[in-house]
């Protein structure tokens, strides 16, 4: 079997850049809400949460779509067909099942970014390789790199694989898909190759077709429900959140929700699986560790079916997400000791069988009915033998000559350092070549070679940052080297020690070092006044502005943050501007919202983010004229969960009728009643609602 180097040309909004400022993540971690339910056995290593940097934010496209030309590459048999994106994490963009002639996932017809990733930018459909840390993954929107290998039967396979900067471990994905095999068959492997422990985090994502009548069927039925920001312990098929409704039928959700399967058996191969109305049967089956299974749906609802569409093509884009995980829930940490590896078999397909008896009424007959077919084609024992097998492959070198595409530089950068410090052991099955060190490589290439940072103008937009606790002590040496204390240096020194955390434990425990926290802010923050000292510059005003406002200091924050914008370069890009604006919306402040974006220029004003922030102003000011022509337009910046365009929306009406009544300055309780109104007699366009849930009396915020 060869596998083909393909073009997939398929419309879509472009990744149009990054998002300069570093994102710095809360200093405190809350506590999971559990109840009674929730078993105190599976309580260990609550508490996970996301960390964008050393990442920079994929922030940069729009809803406009053009003709995109991706590379594709497709392994296919004569069962089987599957095509891989390598410029999008290597995202499994569509699996056909030729035996039964049907698409067995969701295969979104367009690229859609939308905000719902760590780093912003996330695909709906296909399936996705979630590796590092909370969250849809660093590289789901991003390059990795890409080799074909063979077996040594003569069969190619595809490896995907990258340098996970967070938690510094390195990561692969095999494809197998041999002549004669009903099932894709994938291996992955996970290392970590220092002798510190750390966390890990990994979620296989896979999203499949809901048509209304799809039903979840899984080889275990105790699960954590997530549902309002909780988690219970229950079973399947219902819980108490949604009295009455058998929650394997999606459909009869009335609010998006999750479920996260427990293995009773650790040591088990367990299933998942979406049946569907004509007898078709998509599934997964995996070895352990990848034991615990979940479910994703948005809801039988309004919103639940717009954020479909909006990531989609209109009607064309409903789903649910089926998932494998190595921690018991995507909000548990995962242990990672040091200098070891974690690998499992994961297989993928489809059957053709009865749908009387997969729709039986007794949820456990139905699954216990697709459990004996799924043993008769792939049992717990041949995947077992499989991974044994495929393990051995995993050892299989990359040379450069195999690669067909390229991921960053930084998997070459951190070979560099581990082979000069003596730190680590390289992998030797896996090739980042040094020419894939570029620009946002390169400051830490001048580090690690010359032993300074390069000298850098204040206005040029920084490119990448650095927070691994394994170059603070090259950061620190720097500092102490001639020509090495510059206002760059100190201020990556000050996010370093900002930014930086401690993985050799679970997160809710390391995060939450009251002491250590204190240290590191005290020392970041002076070595930001440090920086200033040198060279003013709008990043490290910016960067003190965060500080503060973190402190909830916020009038020393508003007072850094006026000092970063009066800087030259700081409107250059509108990344400062958007964010200043979100900090003065947090008080409320929407006289200095409005009059800051009239100082704007033209470049940042018309950014969705910084006229979504306008609105919230210019409603506050009566400023209508702004607000109709603010709704005429399309709106793509809206994170998972935001109601900020309905708020605005449902207050601009109110004032509207206020000035039809001749109330040119309703009070707040005559605008309070208004907006009641609004809700009754508005009803908001379907482009701006993304509203989870309709409670009027709560603003739609229940849970």
């Amino acid at each position: 079997m060869k596998i083909k180097n393909e073009v997939l040309v398929i419309n879509g909004a472009p990744l149009e850049g990054l998002n300069p400022l570093p994102a710095f993540r809360p200093r405190r971690i809350a506590a999971s809400q559990t109840d009674d339910s929730f078993p105190e056995a599976w309580r260990e290593g609550l508490g996970a949460t996301a960390k964008v940097l050393p990442y920079l934010t994929q922030d940069r496209y729009s809803r406009k779509r053009i003709p995109l030309k991706l590379k594709c590459l497709t392994l296919e048999n004569e069962y089987l067909c599957a095509k891989f994106l390598p410029e999008y994490g290597g995202r499994l963009h569509s699996l056909f099942d030729k035996e039964n002639g049907e698409e067995l996932l969701f295969c979104n017809p367009v690229i859609q970014p939308g905000n719902l990733a760590i780093r912003n930018a996330w695909l709906s459909g296909g399936i996705e390789w979630n590796v590092g840390n909370l969250g849809h993954t660093y590289t789901t929107c991003d390059n990795v790199f890409t080799a074909i290998l063979q077996d040594g039967e003569g069969n190619d396979f595809l490896r995907i694989y990258e340098f996970e900067r967070l938690k510094g471990v390195f990561w692969q994905v095999d494809f197998h898909l041999p002549e004669g095999s009903r099932h894709l068959i994938t291996h992955v492997r996970l290392v970590n190759p220092f002798k510190q422990a750390t966390t890990i985090y990994w979620w296989t994502n896979i999203a499949v077709p809901d048509t209304g009548k799809t039903r979840v069927l899984a080889s275990d039925d105790e699960i954590i429900s997530f549902i309002g920001g909780r988690l219970h312990g229950e079973r399947l098929p219902n819980i108490n959140a949604m009295p009455g409704a058998d929650i394997s039928y999606p459909s009869q959700a009335t609010r998006s929700f999750d479920f996260f399967i427990q293995p009773k058996d650790e040591a088990a191969c367990t299933w998942e699986a979406s049946a569907f109305e004509n007898g078709l049967v998509f599934y997964e089956r995996s070895t352990p560790p990848l034991s615990c299974k979940k479910m994703f749906c948005w809801g039988n609802h309004h919103a639940g079916k717009h954020w479909q569409e909006f990531l989609s093509d209109k009607g064309n884009g409903y789903y649910v997400e089926l998932q494998a995980g190595i921690a018991r829930s995507q909000l548990h940490d995962k242990l990672f000791p040091a200098e070891s590896s974690y690998e499992w078999t994961q297989c993928f397909s489809g059957v053709k069988l009865s749908p009387e008896r997969l729709y039986d009424e007794d949820y456990h007959a139905a699954c216990a009915y697709f459990g004996k077919a799924l043993d008769e084609r792939m049992s717990a024992d041949e995947l077992s033998a499989l991974n044994e097998r495929l393990t051995a492959l995993a050892d299989l070198p990359v040379r450069e000559g195999c690669l067909v595409h390229l991921g960053s530089g930084f998997g070459a950068l951190e070979i560099m350092r581990m082979e000069r410090m003596g730190d680590g052991r390289v992998p030797t099955n896996l090739c980042f070549p040094r020419h894939t060190i570029g620009r946002a490589e390169y400051p830490w290439y001048c580090l690690l070679t010359e032993g300074v940072l390069p000298r850098e103008d204040e206005k040029e937009m920084l490119s990448s940052f650095m927070v691994s606790e394994k170059w603070l002590p090259l950061l620190e040496k720097s500092l102490a080297n001639e020509g090495g204390r510059t206002w760059y240096s100190l201020m990556h020194y000050g996010i370093a020690l900002y930014e930086g955390c401690d993985f050799t434990g679970y997160a809710f425990e390391k995060d939450n070092d009251e002491g250590e926290i204190a240290r590191r802010t005290a020392a970041a923050e002076a070595a930001w006044l440090a920086s200033l000292e040198q060279c003013p510059s709008f990043w490290v005003y910016r960067n003190l502005a965060v500080l503060e406002s973190q402190r909830n200091h916020n009038e020393a924050a508003e007072g850094y943050y006026e000092k970063a914008i009066a800087m030259p370069g700081a409107f250059d890009d509108w990344a400062l501007a958007a964010e200043y604006m979100g900090f003065l919306k947090r008080l409320g402040k929407r006289e200095r919202i409005w009059s800051l974006y009239k100082e704007l220029p033209e470049s940042c004003r018309k950014i969705d983010r910084v006229r979504i922030f306008a609105a919230y102003a210019a409603v506050k000011l009566g400023e209508l004229d702004y607000l109709a022509a603010f709704f005429a337009e399309p709106h793509h910046d809206i994170r998972e969960g935001e109601t900020s365009l309905t708020d605005v929306w449902f207050e601009y009406c109110a004032r509207r009728m206020a000035r039809e009544r001749g109330i040119e300055t309703p009070t707040v309780d005559q605008l309070n009643e208004l907006i009641d109104e609004a809700w009754d007699s508005c009803p908001p366009s379907e482009d701006i609602d993304f509203r989870m849930s309709f409670d009027k009396a709560n603003r739609y915020r229940v849970g």
